[in-house]
């Protein structure tokens, strides 16, 4: 066995001393980007706007992914170190959560500020916290996909954006669902371009089973605006009969936008039967007839 002298154990201990420290440093560093970089939708509770000075005066976190957002409609919702990010439909709403309050700093809520309120007390639905932040790490997924290029869904030549929803689709990520199926029923109704033009549809197209399929999905993981958009498929097809029975479905199921569906499709029957006695009648031409003399 080797013993090192009294002068070289001294030149050592400094050196291992600077390692370990280096080491606590670095384990240290880790945790506290680790902690800052968490995903996670447990954040719970009732956040409202003192001032009034927004459309959107309050946010209610159930800690389990969904928020009430202003009573208006749920929306899906996942946090991110300090960041907070909020899905109501096809926007989306970016908060700082610091000191018990959030502060808005994207469109529609920029400037906002939301405080916490204690006294208002929000019921749990965090049941199952693994599969909550399951669904939250496919939310953030989800949101780097459509943050880096919102508009992928015009030229998805390559077929990679369709992909990569399909990816998240399949993954129980409700939302990457409907987008997929948008897509989809965009391809059906001849592209964006026809769209937009106003093209007129085929009537009673039959449903095509990989979109009435995508969309299933996304009912069963208890996303109640799957009927929504199963509603308007019908709609779009011209199965107005079916649409309806869909609408009122998610209707009962708590599916504010078919709510909203039946609500638009009675205001259009009764606009049509105000406007059908001021259609102009044909004029009927009397008849003559001639006699031989």
């Amino acid at each position: 066995m080797k013993y090192c002298s009294k002068q070289t154990c001294c030149r050592q201990a400094p050196a291992i001393r600077i390692k370990r420290m280096l080491l606590v440093c670095l384990f240290v560093n880790l945790s506290i980007c680790s902690q800052a970089q968490k995903i996670t939708n447990e954040l719970q509770g009732y956040y409202y706007e003192k001032t009034d000075s927004s459309l959107y005066h309050f946010f209610v976190f159930d800690g389990n992914g969904k928020v009430n957002i202003s009573g208006y409609d749920e929306g899906l919702y996942f946090q991110k170190g300090d960041t907070v990010i909020v899905y109501p439909d096809k926007s989306i709403f970016k908060f700082l959560l610091k000191d018990h309050k959030l502060y808005g700093v994207s469109d529609w809520v920029a400037n906002g500020v939301w405080d916490f309120n204690p006294d208002t007390i929000v019921a749990g639905k965090r049941t199952n916290p693994i599969q909550a932040d399951r669904t939250a790490n496919l939310l953030s997924q989800y949101y780097e996909l459509t943050a880096k290029s919102p508009w992928a869904f015009l030229d998805d030549s390559t077929g990679g954006y369709s992909t990569a929803l399909k990816t998240l689709c399949d993954s129980g990520l409700s939302k990457a669902c409907l987008d997929l199926a948008g897509l989809k029923i965009t391809e059906q109704l001849g592209g964006v371009a026809a769209l937009l033009k106003g093209a007129p549809v085929a009537k009673k197209q039959q449903p095509d089973p990989t979109i009435m399929k995508i969309l299933q999905d996304a009912i069963r993981t208890g996303d109640a605006n799957g009927y929504a958009v199963l509603g308007s498929y019908h709609a779009l097809l011209g199965d107005l009969d079916r649409a309806k029975d869909i609408y009122e479905q998610g209707n009962s199921l708590g599916c504010k936008k078919c709510a909203l569906a039946l609500f638009s499709m009675e205001l259009e029957k009764e606009t049509q039967k105000l406007e059908a006695p001021n259609k102009k009648k044909p004029i009927k031409r009397p008849v003559t007839s001639s006699k031989k003399k």
